[in-house]
């Protein structure tokens, strides 16, 4: 009986979580829509920002670099514009990783209900349907602007237009000065089912639409002289019900023969059948008891910002890989996958094991002969940071990264075993690989502890305002110096994963041999790097092998990475005990919104978020949850609920706020100017299911 009450309850959870339902701007539901993989391509890659929260704005769909799309409504000589306007403000009914259906009350007597998909990545349908009560005309008014470059516009029929504009390639796409397939021209076509009553093209962006419409004559001014920031048309309804149909479709240069048969094929799109595509791609979400309702929110909204960044198979990758941001599209954040950024996996493999296998087989697939993995691969780029001769690879999360991946799709039961295993004995020989080749090259003394190599800054991940590197110098190899606590610790780990692994494919004897390799390092990292009078784990310097550079700057400063050997399983149960005083203390690392980056009592310690690549002060989740591992592993639960908590406190704000999620966050405060939407913000889906599942 007690097994199918719990039947019950998980089914009528799934119900509701695709129901209808009433969010409203100060809900914390994330509104960013982006095409899925599967109808995805990497050149033309547009998304959107659903801006429908803030009063002093209209609803806008925003994207990055393509241009904005704005709506607004007039009845009579009555203009609504900005959401303040409304009757009743616009609230989302259905919201899915591509598409959402808002609804809202422009005027007293008038609904309106928007369904809005992002069907590929270079193209979105967009239904208004209204009713009203009042006999009143009704004008719909469709905008574009574009804030980044000038555009070009002309009309190409009764019911459209184009615009064209450059659209830079480095630093909004990728870094590189050229790239094989790039276009930077860019045409865009507009299409809708009813006639333009009325055009209008504007050199500046318009603050109002009811500034631009002569009222008197309701019409727009009827001139497209280019080039242009904004292009406004006008659709007039008498009847008491109808509807709006919107298509748009963007090619880079040398396509545009495509537009039309492109709009022709979006007409044949049912926004229905993206509902269905959406319901069945993910349904094997993990069902769990959550806290409340902005939980259910926030753990949805992180698992849809991870599936978004995907995309399709395509140059030197057999399978889907991720970037870090699809919308808002900037070049470090388009390009590939990183291992640290890796660490997402974790989650997608609870919905889509299968995916998250074929982005680390991605990895396997460009390993080097001698186990390096370079820092950075994507389907068109390799990227390897050469200092000094000697490559860049990234934090290793590798191995453990795979042996989560494999546990967790073990569990879900999507995956056969004979593909498990498969995947599990390749992971285990990549592993291998990389491993040795990280004991080789980063111990250059031979010490058994490691140093950072490559360009240290971004091998090490915290690549800028780090306490303690910024102490040594800001060369690239600066951090070459140090006996690295991080790096050594996380080898520690990716050894005790190995053997793991070895176990479960027979292979005992390996097994032990990378269990007394990690105990060994284990080993030094207690002898050389734990501070009995701090009660802490510092790097130290490898020529002096203690806590002072040969000049005599002190090393002991309390950062984050002084938590890993919890996660590790490095530290004794004293030890674990002492470290636990450290986190929980609110002079140190137990703040408001979660754990900084840098103990909150050292004077270099800034909780501001001002911009990207902080490390002195502002919350991390890549490295909040190995912590938050680290500390469930010790059997401090109720701690672990509260470091999930502080995350959420910090990621619920922002979200009932704008709607986003952001690269990090400051411990202290809510104002925040980080980059948007980065996919390791999908670990908090995973530390929520870690702790409600159990």
């Amino acid at each position: 009986m007690k097994r199918i009450l719990v039947i019950i309850f998980i089914f009528t959870l799934a119900i509701l979580i695709f129901a209808d339902d009433k969010y409203s701007g100060e809900t914390p539901l994330f509104s960013s829509y982006i095409a899925p993989y599967e109808r995805s391509s990497y050149f033309v890659d547009e998304g959107y920002h659903l801006t429908y929260y803030d009063d002093c704005s209209p609803v806008k769909l925003e994207n990055s670099v393509s241009g904005n799309i704005l709506l607004g409504y007039k009845l009579g000589k009555m203009f609504a514009y900005k959401v303040d306007d409304y009757y009743v403000k616009p609230y989302i009914t259905k919201s899915y990783p591509d598409s959402f259906v808002l609804e809202a009350e422009p005027f007293v007597g008038v609904k309106i209900k928007i369904e809005f998909a992002v069907y590929s990545s270079d193209s979105f349908i967009m239904n208004i349907e209204f009713e009203k009560s009042n006999s009143s005309e009704l004008d719909i008014f469709i905008i574009y602007e574009n804030t980044g470059q000038d555009v070009n516009a002309k009309l190409s029929g009764n019911n459209s237009f184009q615009i064209s504009y450059k659209q830079k390639g480095k630093g909004k796409y990728f870094q590189q000065k050229t790239l094989k397939g790039f276009q930077n021209k860019r045409y865009g076509l507009f299409v809708a089912d009813k006639s333009i009553y009325s055009y209008g093209g504007y050199q500046n962006l318009i603050n109002d639409i009811s500034t631009v419409v002569a009222t008197d004559e309701n019409i727009l001014n009827g001139s497209l002289n280019n080039p242009l920031k904004t292009v406004v048309v006008d659709f007039v309804f008498k009847k008491s019900k109808d509807e709006l149909k919107i298509y748009k479709k963007t090619v880079q240069e040398k396509d545009e023969k495509s537009l039309s048969s492109g709009i022709n094929h979006l007409k044949k799109i049912k926004f229905d059948s993206i509902i269905n595509f959406n319901e069945k791609i993910l349904k094997n979400i993990p069902e769990i008891r959550f806290k409340n309702r902005f939980e259910r929110l926030l753990y949805y909204g992180g698992i849809y910002l991870g599936r978004q960044q995907f995309l399709p198979a395509a140059g030197q990758f057999d399978y889907p890989y991720y970037v870090f941001s699809r919308e808002p599209k900037w070049g470090w954040g388009h390009e590939g996958q990183v291992f640290h950024e890796s660490l997402s996996m974790h989650t997608i493999a609870l919905f889509d094991p299968i995916l998250a296998i074929g982005s680390q087989r991605n990895f396997f697939k460009v390993q080097e002969k001698d186990g390096y993995l370079p820092y950075r691969v994507g389907g068109f780029f390799t990227r390897t940071f050469p200092v000094n001769g000697e490559k860049t690879t990234s934090a290793p999360y590798f191995s453990w990264t795979n042996l989560e991946i494999y546990k967790t799709a073990r569990k879900s039961g999507i995956v056969s075993n004979k593909e498990l295993i498969k995947y599990l004995r390749q992971s285990y020989e990549a592993g291998v690989k990389f491993t040795n080749y990280i004991l080789k090259t980063r111990d250059k003394n031979h010490n058994g502890l490691l140093e950072w190599g490559g360009h240290t800054l971004l091998e090490c991940v915290r690549d800028y305002l780090n306490a303690v590197f910024d102490l040594l110098g800001k060369k690239p190899d600066t951090l070459n110096q140090l006996e690295a606590l991080d790096l050594s610790s996380m080898v520690v780990k990716e050894m005790k994963s190995l053997s793991e692994m070895a176990k479960i494919l027979g292979k005992k004897e390996e097994s032990l041999k990378w269990k007394r390799k990690a105990d060994k390092m284990a080993s030094l990292i207690n002898r050389y790097m734990w501070d009995e009078k701090t009660g802490f784990y510092y790097h130290i310097h490898k020529r002096t092998m203690n806590f002072k550079t040969p000049t005599g700057i002190l090393l002991k400063r309390r950062e984050i990475i002084g938590f890993l050997p919890l996660w590790a399983g490095i530290a004794s149960k004293r030890q674990a005990e002492i470290l636990i005083k450290h986190l929980t203390d609110e002079k140190e690392f137990w703040r408001r919104f979660g754990i900084p980056t840098l103990s909150a009592d050292d004077y270099y310690y800034d909780s501001q978020v001002l911009s990207c690549c902080r490390w002195n002060g502002p919350v991390w989740i890549t490295w909040v949850y190995p912590v938050f591992k680290g500390v469930m592993d010790y059997g401090y639960k109720d701690i672990a609920e509260e470091i999930l908590s502080k995350m959420e406190k910090a990621m619920i704000f922002q979200l009932r706020k704008n709607h986003r999620f952001w690269e990090s966050y400051s411990p202290d405060y809510t104002k925040i100017n980080s980059p948007k939407n980065y996919i390791w913000d999908t670990l908090i889906s995973r530390m929520i299911y870690d702790m409600r599942i159990e």
